[in-house]
């Protein structure tokens, strides 16, 4: 049978009690891949062993464990990259359960040249499943908002990602979020599965996101600071502009009402800052709307930048 030449990297840390259902998901692909890469990003637990254990028990599966001792997910993902010797890469988080049929569903997908091709995910939290947001559009303000490319849901050209400098290993969270905004920025040649959504994207305590926005608050102005530096440093046209930076002040004031719905004051400052000056009335009612408990103010939001930019 031949493989779809496809790098699968899945970055790891102390995951030594998650992390044989990640890969038994990958193994069981009905349709054969190149290579699954393995980066044990400092484990202090069984981590190395577990996983070396399973790649002996697997020869069907081409796969390596490498390492990577500096810290972070990000870090981890570029050391998988340098490591790819295919022409396609696909990142995959080791506490998630891989669908059987993606790379069967993807593979004509790949029979033509892309640099990123996008695909719907499911998202389970608290054992309740459902389709994370997903829009096939190209427009940098609606994944802004919405945040619709995340790690899960993009298949790279291993050259094109490499091209715009790949994972911004300044970033411990949200850093898929931001690779998205550059990944807009550069105006890439987009594919977009509509088929069906693929795999189990577990949000649970341990995950790298927190169990709150205040539990990471550095970490996610952060990578704020970094999507608007990145958004400065584009070249757009004026309406573009106009509907990212509105599109970004939206997303900070909800963030700052989800702070203050978590009882974080200097969370809410901190994003209101980010915001801007003179934050305008609809930003202040989607704080306040948040805030109280509001849901889907993101919903709210795109309409907004659709309406009046």
């Amino acid at each position: 049978m031949k493989k779809v030449p496809l790098t699968i990297v899945v970055p790891i840390r102390n995951r030594a009690h998650l992390v044989v259902r990640t890969l038994d998901s990958i193994a069981a692909s009905t349709c054969a891949f190149e290579e699954l890469l393995i980066v044990d990003n400092g484990s202090e637990d069984e981590t190395v062993a577990v996983c070396s254990k399973w790649i002996e028990a697997h020869p069907e599966v081409t796969a390596r464990l490498l390492s990577e001792p500096r810290a972070g997910a990000a870090v981890a993902r570029n050391r998988g990259l340098r490591a790819c010797r295919t022409d396609y890469v696909y990142f995959f988080d080791s506490d998630d359960v891989f669908s059987d049929n993606f790379i069967a569903c993807i593979a004509a997908e790949m029979e033509e040249p892309f640099d990123v091709l996008c695909v719907p995910v499911r998202q389970e939290v608290n054992g309740a499943v459902q389709m994370r947001p997903y829009r096939s559009c190209g427009d940098v303000w609606v994944h802004l908002i919405n945040n619709m490319l995340s790690t899960q849901t993009m298949v790279f050209s291993k050259h094109f990602l490499e091209s715009i400098g790949g994972w911004n290993e300044t970033l411990t969270t949200w850093d898929d979020w931001e690779l998205g905004v550059r990944v807009l920025l550069a105006h890439p040649k987009l594919r977009w599965h509509k088929r069906e959504a693929f795999h189990r994207v577990i949000v649970h305590s341990e995950s790298l996101t927190g169990e709150s926005f205040t539990a990471t608050l550095p970490a996610i102005v952060q990578a704020m600071q970094a999507v608007s530096e990145a958004i400065e440093r584009a070249k757009l046209t004026g309406r573009e502009q106009r509907r990212a930076a509105k599109a970004y002040a939206l997303r900070c004031m909800i963030y700052g009402g989800l702070l203050r719905h978590e009882g974080s004051h200097d969370g809410e400052a901190a994003f209101t800052a980010l915001a801007g000056a003179s934050p305008h009335w609809m930003g202040k009612l989607l704080l306040w709307y948040t805030a109280h408990g509001g849901r889907g103010a993101w919903r709210l939001a795109m309409a907004i930048v659709d309406i009046t930019c």
